[in-house]
C-alpha cells in the first residue's frame, strides 16, 4: 500500500513539474508578444438567392456596412407584373433570425417601400421568404431591392439585388440557350456539327482571334476544340451560379461561375475557378410575309418609293401589310470564359527548373522577390502566397480556401491584395482591399493593412479603414496606389490620395478631386504624381512625392505651356510639355489608323518636349526633336514607345514611330515569369529562376495565424461624389470611369460594355438602332437668329420636349448645358461629345433630340433620320434642313463633334 502512494506521489510530483515548465516555457516563448494569435477564420454569412422556378439565381453575399447603391451592379432580377418574388437565404448558422425588405431607387436615396418577412422554413437549410411589392412600380425601370437579416445575437446583414418589372424579357429563353451552350462545352465528344456551339459560331459576326493565354480565355473565335476545353476534360465540382448581369426587351448579360477540377493519368488534380460571359439576343424574326415579293419592298416587308421624298419615304402613317407569323431567333453576340488555375504548392518542374502557377487568364500577376531571388510573395486567386527557396518552404499568408474549392463562401475573392514591401528575411507589408470575405470585418467593404512576420507565421492586422465604395470601383483607384512609410498609410480612394497617421489614428489627404487616371504611381508605389487640374491646358504644375522618403518636388511650366504626365519607368517619372494653343489644333485620325494613337489619347495636347526625373526630382533624361510633337507615350517595360505627329495645315497628322530605350544588366539573373505549353499541354504560367538555383523539392507548406491586436485602429471613410462620372462594364466588372460621357460610351463600344452614371442611370447598352425615325412633329420651334444664342435655344426645345416649361431667363443662368439639362429637365443630361454621328443616331432612335455644334460653332437639334440623311432644325435658319450623313458628319468635325443629349429613366 505504501508503495502504492509513492508510486502515485511521484506521477502528481511529476505531472506538477510538467505543468509548470509548460506554463515557464509559454510564457518565455511569448514574452516579446502583446497577444496571442489565432487560426483566420472562415466565412459565416450566409448566402441569399433568387429562386426561379427550379433554380437559383444571382447569388448575393451579404454586406454589413453601408454600400453606395448606385456603384452596386452585382445582379438584376426581373419580375413579372405580380411583383413577386421569393428570396432563399441559406441560413445554417444565424438560428432565430427575422427578415425585412426594401424597395428603393437606384441610387439609393429614395425609400419606394418596405416591410417585414416570414420566412418559411425550406429544404436543405434554406429560409424562404415571400415578398410582393405593394407599391406601383414602373415598369423598365431598374430598382435596388434590400434583403435584410437579423439574426437571434444580433448580428445583422443586408442583401442586394436590382429588380425591373417586365413580363416581355424572355429572360427563361435566355437563361436556358446559357445553360445549353455550357452544357455543350463538357459534351467532349460530341461533333461541332451536332453542337448547339457549332451553330452559334457560324452565326458569330464579332471579330478578333482566339486569346494568347490557350485555355486561360477563350471565346467565339476560338476553335470548336478549344471551347471544349481542348482534351483537359475538367468536372464541375461546385454550384454553377447563374448571373443575369443586364437584361432589357432584346439583350441580356448573363454570368456562370463556378469551380472544376481536372485530373491526369499520373493522378495530378487541378482546380479552377471559371466564369463564363454570355451576350444573347433575343428577337421575334418573320417566317412567313403576306406580302407579295416585288421591287421596292424592305427586308421587313414595308414598302417605300425610293423616289418619294423624305418625309413621304419614312412617314409614319404610311400603309404596310404586316407579317402575322414570327419565331423567336436567340443570337450569340458573345461568348467569352476565363479561367484561373488555383495555386498547387506540389507544381515544382525540376527538369525544366521553373515552378508552375497555373492556368491564367492575364498576366497580371502582383509579385515580389527578394534581392537574393530566393524568395517570391505572390497573389493568385484571392491568396498571398511566399515562397522561400533557401528554408524550402512555402506559406500561406493571406486566404481562404486551400482545400475547399467548392464552397462558394470561402472562395468568394471579391477583393484583392497589393504587396506593399517583402524583405530579405521574409517579412511583408501587404493590403486587402474590397469585400472582407471572413473575420472581424466580414461583410464590410475597406481598406485593411497587414504586417506578416515569418519567424512567427503571424499576420498582424495595423489598420481598416471601413467605406461605401463596392469591389468593382474601389480597384480602380486603390490597386494603384497602397503605401505604408511606418508612421503614414497611403491610399488612393473617393477621387483623394488619402493618408492616415498612424500614431493620432487621424486621416488627412494629400490631394482631391483626382480620378484614377490623374494620379500616376510607380511600380513599388513609393513615388506617385498629379497634376493640379484634370484639363491640360490649365495644367501647369506636377506634383512628384516620394513617399519613401516624405519629400515632394514640384515641376512648373513656362508662360504658354501646360504639363502631362505619362507616367513611371520604375521610380522615374516621365512627363511632357506641351503649348496650349495646340489645344485648338485638328487631329487628322485617320492618319493615325493603324498607330497606337488611341481614343484616350484624344484629349490630351500633343507635346514637344518630353522630360524624365528620378524620384528625388532630378533631371536625367530629355527627348525633342524640332517639328516633331509626341501624340501619345507609352511605357513599356524596357522601353518608351513615342507616337509622333507633325503639325500641318489640316492638323496633326501621323509620322514614323519613335523609341526610348532602356539599358538592363544582362548579367544579373532576377525572377520572372514565362508561359510553357510543352510540360503539361497546356498554356500556363511558370516562374523562372536564376540558373544558379535548383528547383528539386516540393516545399513545405506553412500556414499563419491572425494576431489578435487589440491596438489596431479602425476608422470609416464614407465617399460622397461632387461630381457625375461614367463607369465602363466590362465582361469583368468595372473597367473604366470617365468624366465624359462620349469618352466612356466610346470605350464601351470598343469592349461591348455598357455605361451606367455614379447616379445609377444606365447611359449606355448595346441595342439594334431602327433604320429611321423621326421626332421632329414633337420639337417646339424656337429661334432667336444668332449662333451665340443657339445653344440657349435648343435647351429650350429638349426642355420643351420633355414637358418643361422654362424661361429664356432660367436657360441663361446656367453656361454648362449638361447642368441646364439636369437642373432644370426631368431627365439626366449627358454630354456625349466624341460620339460619331450613328451612335448619336442611337438616341434619335429612341426618341430623344440631340444638341449637337456644326460649321460656323451653331448648335443644332438633330430630329430625324434614315440612311442616308439627316434632318436637323437650325435655329439661325429658323428651318430643318436635310443633309446626307457624310456631309453632316464633316460638319461636326470642325468641332470635335460636340454634342449633347439626355438619357430616359
Amino acid at each position: 500500500m505504501k508503495k502504492k502512494i509513492n508510486v502515485l506521489v511521484r506521477i502528481l510530483v511529476m505531472v506538477a513539474i510538467f505543468v509548470v515548465t509548460i506554463y515557464l516555457v509559454n510564457i518565455f516563448q511569448n514574452r516579446s508578444y502583446k497577444n496571442l494569435a489565432a487560426e483566420m477564420k472562415d466565412a459565416e454569412l450566409p448566402l441569399a438567392y433568387v429562386c426561379y422556378g427550379d433554380s437559383l439565381l444571382n447569388c448575393m453575399h451579404g454586406y454589413t456596412g453601408e454600400v453606395d447603391l448606385t456603384l452596386l451592379r452585382d445582379s438584376v432580377t426581373p419580375i413579372d407584373e405580380n411583383k413577386n418574388l421569393e428570396i432563399m437565404v441559406e441560413n445554417d448558422a444565424f438560428k432565430d433570425a427575422s427578415y425585412s425588405y426594401e424597395i428603393r431607387s437606384i441610387s439609393g436615396d429614395s425609400l419606394i417601400e418596405k416591410g417585414d418577412l416570414e420566412a418559411a422554413s425550406g429544404t436543405d437549410g434554406y429560409d424562404v421568404l415571400d415578398i410582393s411589392a405593394r407599391m406601383d412600380l414602373k415598369q423598365d425601370m431598374e430598382y435596388m431591392l434590400v434583403v435584410k437579416l437579423k439574426s437571434g445575437d444580433g448580428r445583422s446583414a443586408s442583401y442586394y439585388t436590382r429588380v425591373v418589372v417586365n413580363d416581355n424579357y424572355h429572360e427563361s429563353q435566355l437563361l436556358n440557350a446559357a445553360k445549353d451552350f455550357h452544357d455543350a462545352t463538357f459534351a467532349f465528344d460530341k461533333l461541332e456539327s451536332e453542337s448547339v456551339i457549332g451553330t452559334y459560331k457560324q452565326e458569330y459576326t464579332g471579330g478578333g482571334t482566339g486569346d494568347s493565354y490557350g485555355l486561360g480565355h477563350v471565346n467565339l473565335a476560338n476553335a470548336y476544340s478549344d471551347l471544349l476545353w481542348d482534351g483537359l476534360k475538367p468536372t464541375v465540382i461546385s454550384d454553377v451560379n447563374t448571373y443575369i448581369k443586364e437584361i432589357d426587351v432584346n439583350y441580356a448579360v448573363i454570368e456562370m461561375e463556378y469551380k472544376a477540377m481536372s485530373i491526369t493519368s499520373q493522378d495530378v488534380m487541378s482546380y479552377y475557378t471559371v466564369k463564363e460571359f454570355y451576350k444573347i439576343s433575343y428577337k421575334d424574326v418573320p417566317v412567313a410575309s403576306q406580302t407579295d415579293e416585288a421591287d421596292g419592298a424592305g427586308t421587313d416587308g414595308i414598302y417605300f418609293d425610293e423616289t418619294a421624298s423624305y418625309d413621304e419615304a419614312y412617314s409614319d402613317e404610311q400603309d404596310a401589310d404586316t407579317v402575322t407569323e414570327t419565331e423567336p431567333k436567340i443570337t450569340m453576340l458573345s461568348y467569352d470564359r476565363y479561367v484561373d488555375e488555383y495555386f498547387d504548392k506540389d507544381g515544382i518542374d525540376a527538369i525544366n527548373n521553373v515552378y508552375e502557377i497555373g492556368i491564367v487568364s492575364s498576366d497580371d500577376l502582383e509579385y515580389r522577390y527578394t534581392e537574393d531571388n530566393k524568395k517570391i510573395a505572390f497573389v493568385r486567386n484571392g491568396q498571398l502566397w511566399m515562397y522561400d527557396y533557401g528554408d524550402g518552404q512555402i506559406t500561406l499568408v493571406y486566404g481562404s480556401g486551400m482545400d475547399d474549392h467548392a464552397n462558394d463562401s470561402n472562395t468568394y475573392a471579391d477583393h484583392d491584395m497589393n504587396i506593399i514591401s517583402f524583405d530579405k528575411d521574409g517579412n511583408m507589408t501587404f493590403a486587402v482591399y474590397g469585400y472582407m470575405n471572413s473575420g472581424d470585418h466580414e461583410g464590410k467593404l475597406g481598406v485593411a493593412l497587414y504586417t506578416f512576420d515569418y519567424t512567427t507565421l503571424e499576420v498582424d492586422e495595423l489598420l481598416f479603414v471601413e467605406c461605401n465604395v463596392p469591389y468593382e470601383a474601389m480597384k480602380s483607384e486603390t490597386s494603384r496606389l497602397t503605401y505604408y512609410d511606418g508612421d503614414k498609410f497611403y491610399y488612393m480612394l473617393g477621387g483623394k490620395v488619402n493618408a492616415v497617421d498612424m500614431k493620432t489614428r487621424q486621416q488627412s489627404y494629400i490631394a482631391e478631386g483626382l480620378s484614377a487616371s490623374d494620379v500616376k504611381v510607380s511600380v513599388n508605389m513609393e513615388v506617385m504624381a498629379y497634376g493640379e487640374s484634370e484639363d491640360q491646358s490649365s495644367n501647369t504644375k506636377l506634383t512628384l512625392m516620394n513617399m519613401h522618403t516624405g519629400k515632394s518636388y514640384e515641376i512648373t511650366a513656362e508662360a504658354g505651356e501646360c504639363l502631362i504626365c505619362y507616367g513611371f519607368k520604375d521610380s522615374d517619372m516621365v512627363y511632357g510639355v506641351s503649348s496650349i494653343s495646340d489645344a485648338q489644333v485638328d487631329v487628322d485620325a485617320e492618319s493615325f489608323v493603324g498607330t497606337r494613337y488611341s481614343e484616350e489619347s484624344r484629349d490630351n495636347i500633343p507635346a514637344s518636349r518630353l522630360y524624365i526625373v528620378n524620384s528625388d526630382g532630378e533631371q536625367i533624361k530629355e527627348y525633342a526633336k524640332s517639328g516633331y510633337y509626341l501624340m501619345q507615350v507609352d511605357v513599356d517595360t524596357n522601353l518608351l514607345y513615342l507616337t509622333r505627329g507633325e503639325k500641318s495645315d489640316s492638323g496633326f497628322k501621323s509620322v514614323d514611330d519613335d523609341f526610348i530605350t532602356f539599358k538592363e544588366d544582362d548579367t544579373k539573373e532576377t525572377i520572372g515569369t514565362t508561359h510553357l505549353s510543352s510540360i503539361t499541354g497546356y498554356d500556363r504560367l511558370y516562374f523562372t529562376v536564376p540558373s544558379n538555383m535548383y528547383l528539386s523539392y516540393i516545399p513545405a507548406l506553412n500556414i499563419t495565424k491572425e494576431k489578435i491586436d487589440p491596438d489596431a485602429a479602425s476608422m470609416i471613410m464614407t465617399v460622397v461624389r461632387d461630381k457625375v462620372t461614367y463607369h465602363v462594364y466590362d465582361n469583368l466588372g468595372l473597367s473604366k470611369i470617365y468624366d465624359v460621357a462620349g469618352d466612356a460610351i466610346n470605350y464601351a463600344v470598343s469592349v461591348s460594355g455598357i455605361v451606367v452614371s455614379s447616379e445609377g442611370e444606365v447611359i449606355y447598352r448595346q441595342a439594334e438602332s431602327q433604320e429611321y425615325n423621326t421626332i421632329a412633329s414633337g420639337i417646339f420651334h424656337r429661334s432667336t437668329g444668332s449662333v451665340d444664342a443657339s445653344l440657349g435655344d435648343c435647351l429650350y426645345m429638349v426642355l420643351t420636349y420633355q414637358g418643361v416649361q422654362v424661361t429664356e431667363d432660367d436657360i441663361a443662368q446656367y453656361t454648362d448645358p449638361v447642368e441646364a439639362l439636369n437642373s432644370l429637365g426631368k431627365r439626366q443630361g449627358i454630354d456625349v461629345t466624341g460620339l460619331s454621328l450613328d451612335m448619336l443616331l442611337g438616341y434619335v432612335s429612341s426618341g430623344i433630340p440631340v444638341i449637337s455644334r456644326i460649321s460656323d460653332g451653331r448648335y443644332v437639334l438633330i430630329v430625324s433620320y434614315n440612311e442616308a440623311d439627316i434632318r436637323y432644325y437650325d435655329p439661325v435658319e429658323d428651318k430643318e434642313i436635310v443633309v446626307s450623313r457624310d456631309e453632316y458628319t464633316d460638319m461636326m468635325l470642325q468641332w470635335h463633334n460636340e454634342s449633347y443629349t439626355y438619357v430616359e429613366e
